[in-house]
Parts: structure tokens; C-alpha cells; sequence
């Protein structure tokens, strides 16, 4: 196969207070025509840095300092902005991005950002414009894609967004797409099919690959080769096999005994506490809006769903995009009201908590949270004002236990000052779950609180908070796509369809052993790096 793209010893440099910090140092890969590449590492290595330099989309604080990039005999650092954006970016060379959220544009339709996209590089009708998006969408497994044509990003799910991206970007075709976690919001099944979809279209259309991912599962079911990226330097590269089952390196070493960790069986005792959350029968409705000549079109997000959470436990509400599993943690957090039933915490419902005590009883972390961090403020503001808001504490003690949440969740106090947007995706994540910690919570809510970071990270957020739960006998709702976390970290696993509980039980039971026919779907969807290894040993030379 012949070269599609040489990266030569690239140097990124971050400027801060004068000085450069270097980044990305001497980085270099070679990649061929329909070769899939996995690069893996913490948050932070460079891994996603590396590729924003080949799309030019590097911070304005970020400039690269020597090196050069190469695409089909063609050296990109040379080529005006003007023709890079139309021959290559976006047509060539495109790329999925990791927060869906603020890469969609909010003020135009999906279908308006589709069209744009192709019309751009194509010169086609409109119409031949509109099969296409239809295509595309109909591609990445999403349904009703004339209704989904005319929706705005904040009418999907998390889910849905993200294939939004994925279509985006396959629109055109490329010869060469980057993949930045494209898979991170999304529940096993899709989960499944995008990577089954992305697999195929490297064969169909000889187009190559490279897979930014903090998962090694994930990465292993799709890379040819593998590069293990820290510190913004690559410190192993190789064959998948040979990386996976000959790992050189200790911090590739370090990285597989994770994922191994959270793979492996844990022991867990049965809690006999009682519930200090009780939802019977709770149902919410959306009405989408009236169109001319159609009458507005009704979703059940969820329909009469009971469950009882004892004190102390980890329970774990698992399913796909847009199964109910979102909407349900926010009635229960008092976010969003309800249309029947009734969710009391404590004994009393809900709705009539202050929000002052719920805020010291019960805390959310999201999914997404750069869309939850005010990118005006530091870090150190965004986490202190539950403190200032909730507690009579001074300044200077205030300070001191938000340095003490930051180091807690992985974070140095050079991040006190830092903003949202220079910080990377798992960073993010970390200030997140810092802020809703802070003020030491009886329940906490975590809708996919791992779903940013890499496996050495997620070991320990995973580990700070069971610390967490046993301290202070604190009670977690887990809500997750990633199973390997749900097994490690849940005691109960409540799974959900079409905003509907369809089983439930203890954590063991439903992974290994489920009754209904979505269970065993969505427990065969999940990514195995053990089974992985094993067919790749027995290959192996």
C-alpha cells in the first residue's frame, strides 16, 4: 500500500505567561492507505493535540515549532488556509470530534449542517445534497432522518449528537478520518454498529484510520497498529498484537492492568439498608413542537418506572441513547418536574426539598462538562461557589479545600487558575466531579462520569469514589454505557428501553447471566480486551 500521510518529528508549543511549554515533543508517524492506526494515552499526552495540528485546529495559544505533515506527497504546512479548508479539511482529510455539543452549531438545523458540509466540497444540486445527508444519517443508525433533518442539536440525545458528528464527517467520503473518542457517548450497541460502520467503510471506500481513544477495547477491535502516547511524547508503537500482549513499556504495562482491573470480577456485599431513594410509577412526557397541517408529536421518555435505592448502594441504570436513563436522574434530582408518579429522598418528596439542603443531599455530575463549566471562570471559582454559595467559610479556607478536591480527583493546584478550554476532555471531566464532591453529598448522580478518561484515571476517579461511598456511607446512581465500569463499580444494575425498566438485579446476575432479549444484546455488545487478547495471541508470531 502506498504512504498517505508522514508526520516528521512535530514539535507543538504551548505559549503561557511568556514562555513556551512544549507539548507535543518529536512526534512521527507513517501512515498507509487503508491502515487503521489506535492511538491511546492519558488525558493530556498529546494524543488529540497531535491531530488538531494535521486539521489546523490548534488552540491560538499552541503553534508548531518544527516538524512537518505530509499528505499524499503534499506538505500541508505550506498550503494557504484557503485551499487547505477546501481541498482537505472537511473533504480529505475529517475528522470526529470528542463533545459533540459545541462542535454542532446550535442555531442551525442537523440538516443545514449536513448540506453545508457536502454542497461546500461538491458541486451538486441541492436535492442530490439532501439524499445524501439522508444516506448518511440513515448510516450511523439513526431513525426518522427527514424529522431529524429539521432538528436542532439540543433536540437529541447525547447519543444521537455524537452520530450526528460521525455523519458529518463521513459525508464526503475522506481518505483519511480521525477519530477522537467518537464512540466516548454512546451505549455498547451503537457502539457496536459505529465501529462495525467505520470497519466497513475502510474496506468500501480504501479509506484510513486514526483512532483517538482512551479505551483499549474499543481501540483493539479496530487498529492495525497501536501508538501509547504520554507526557506528549510516544513512549511505544507496534502492531496490535504485539502492543496488547507484549506490552514494552511500564506505562503501556500500567495501562492493560488497569483495563484488566476493571474487567475482573469483584466482590460485592448484599446491602440490606433502607432505601433513602423510593420512585414509584414516575412517567415524563415531551411534546415536540407543532408543525403546519401535523399536530405535535408526543415522547414517552419514561413510562411508569418504580425502583428503590438503599443507602449506601451503587446502583447502575444501563441502556441506550434516548432509553430514559438521563430523564430519570434528572426527576430524581429535582431537575426537570415530573407528569406523574412520585420520587421521595428520605421520606420526603422531592420537589418539596430547598434547594439549599438538596444541594448538600444530592449532587448531579454530567456527561458532557465543558457545556456545564462557565468558560469565563477559573477553575478554582467554578468549584469553590457550592462552598461560598452553601457554607460561611472564609477566603482562605475555601481556597484550601479546593485545592484539596482538586488533588483528590488528579488535578495539581496550577489548575486553580486555570479556564475550561485549557483543559483537556478529561480534565474537564475531573472538575466536574470535583464540584459536585465538594460538599461532601449523601447521594451523588453520575451520568457517565468516567465516559472522558483513560483507563488510569478511570481506575481512580472509580476508586475515590467507592473511598468516598464507604467514608461517608454516601449512595451512588451510576449511569453508564461503559459495562466494564458498571461491573467494577455497581452493586445493582436496573436496565432500561424505550423509557421503560425491562430487568433488573444484582450486578453479577445481569452480565453474566440476563433473561430478557435487550440484556443479552447489550451484554454481547460489549468490547472484551480479554477476548481480544485471546484471538490475538493465537495469531500471534
Amino acid at each position: 500500500m502506498n504512504e498517505l500521510l508522514k508526520i516528521d518529528n512535530l514539535n507543538i508549543s504551548f505559549q503561557s505567561s511568556g514562555s513556551d511549554l512544549k507539548t507535543l515533543k518529536d512526534f512521527s508517524i507513517n501512515l498507509k492507505e487503508r491502515e487503521s492506526l489506535g492511538i491511546v494515552g492519558e488525558s493530556g499526552s498529546g494524543k488529540t493535540l497531535s491531530m488538531l495540528a494535521l486539521t489546523r485546529l490548534l488552540p491560538k495559544q499552541a503553534r508548531i515549532t518544527s516538524g512537518s505533515i505530509i499528505f499524499r506527497n503534499k506538505i500541508l504546512n505550506n498550503l494557504l488556509n484557503k485551499n487547505f479548508y477546501k481541498e482537505i479539511s472537511g473533504n480529505k482529510i475529517s475528522m470526529i470530534f470528542q463533545e459533540p455539543m459545541t462542535a454542532l452549531n446550535p442555531v442551525h438545523t442537523i440538516g443545514k449542517q449536513l448540506l453545508d458540509t457536502y454542497l461546500y466540497h461538491n458541486d451538486v444540486s441541492f436535492e442530490k445534497g439532501v439524499l445524501r445527508a439522508l444516506e448518511i444519517l440513515d448510516a450511523v443508525q439513526l431513525s426518522k432522518n427527514k424529522q431529524r433533518m429539521e432538528q436542532y442539536p439540543h433536540q437529541l440525545s447525547g447519543g444521537q449528537r455524537q452520530r450526528v458528528m460521525i455523519a458529518l464527517a463521513l459525508i464526503n467520503n475522506p481518505d483519511l478520518l480521525i477519530a477522537d473518542e467518537p464512540t466516548t457517548a454512546l451505549d455498547v450497541t451503537v457502539q457496536k454498529e459505529i465501529i462495525q460502520l467505520i470497519s466497513k467503510l475502510r474496506e468500501t471506500i480504501g479509506m484510513a484510520l486514526i483512532f483517538i481513544s482512551h479505551d483499549l477495547g474499543v481501540v483493539s477491535q479496530i487498529s492495525d497498529n497501536i501508538i501509547v502516547m504520554k507526557d506528549g511524547e510516544i513512549v511505544e508503537k507496534g502492531s496490535t498484537s504485539k502492543v496488547l500482549n507484549k506490552p514494552e513499556h511500564i506505562y503501556t504495562q500500567k495501562l492493560l492492568n488497569c483495563l484488566h482491573k476493571l474487567e475482573n470480577d469483584q466482590k460485592k456485599e448484599k446491602l440490606k439498608n433502607s432505601p433513602i431513594i423510593s420512585a414509584r410509577d414516575i412517567s415524563k412526557v415531551y411534546k415536540l413542537p407543532a408543525k403546519i397541517f401535523k399536530k405535535p408529536e408526543i415522547i414517552h421518555a419514561v413510562k411508569n418506572v418504580s425502583f428503590d435505592v438503599k443507602t449506601g448502594e451503587t446502583l447502575a441504570i444501563v441502556g441506550e441513547s434516548g432509553s430514559g436513563k438521563s430523564t430519570v436522574a434528572k426527576i430524581i434530582n429535582g431537575l426537570i418536574v415530573k407528569d406523574n408518579g412520585e420520587v421521595k429522598i428520605k421520606g420526603q418528596d422531592v420537589e418539596d426539598i430547598s434547594l439549599s439542603r438538596r444541594a448538600k443531599l444530592i449532587q448531579p455530575v454530567f456527561q458532557d462538562p465543558y457545556s456545564t463549566l462557565n468558560p469565563i471562570h477559573t477553575i478554582g471559582y467554578i468549584i469553590s461557589r457550592p462552598l461560598v454559595i452553601n457554607d460561611n467559610l472564609s477566603n482562605h479556607n475555601i481556597k484550601t479545600k479546593v485545592i484539596e478536591i482538586l488533588e483528590l480527583v488528579g488535578l495539581s493546584e496550577e489548575y486553580y487558575n486555570r479556564f475550561p478550554n485549557q483543559l483537556s476532555g478529561g480534565q474537564r471531566q475531573r472538575v466536574a466531579i470535583a464540584r459536585a464532591i465538594i460538599l461532601k453529598p449523601q447521594i451523588l448522580i453520575c451520568d457517565e462520569p468516567t465516559s472522558a478518561l483513560d483507563v488510569t484515571i478511570q481506575s481512580q476517579i472509580l476508586d475515590l469514589l467507592n473511598d468516598l461511598k464507604q467514608k461517608l456511607k454516601i449512595t451512588i446512581i451510576l449511569i453508564s454505557h461503559d459495562i466494564s465500569v458498571v461491573k467494577y463499580f455497581s452493586d445493582r444494575i436496573i436496565v432500561m428501553y424505550n423509557g421503560q425498566i425491562v430487568e433488573t438485579g444484582n450486578s453479577e446476575d445481569i452480565i453474566n447471566n440476563p433473561k430478557e432479549t435487550y440484556t443479552k444484546k447489550l451484554m454481547s455488545s460489549v468490547f472484551s480486551l480479554k477476548q481480544k487478547n485471546q484471538i490475538l495471541r493465537d495469531n500471534f508470531t
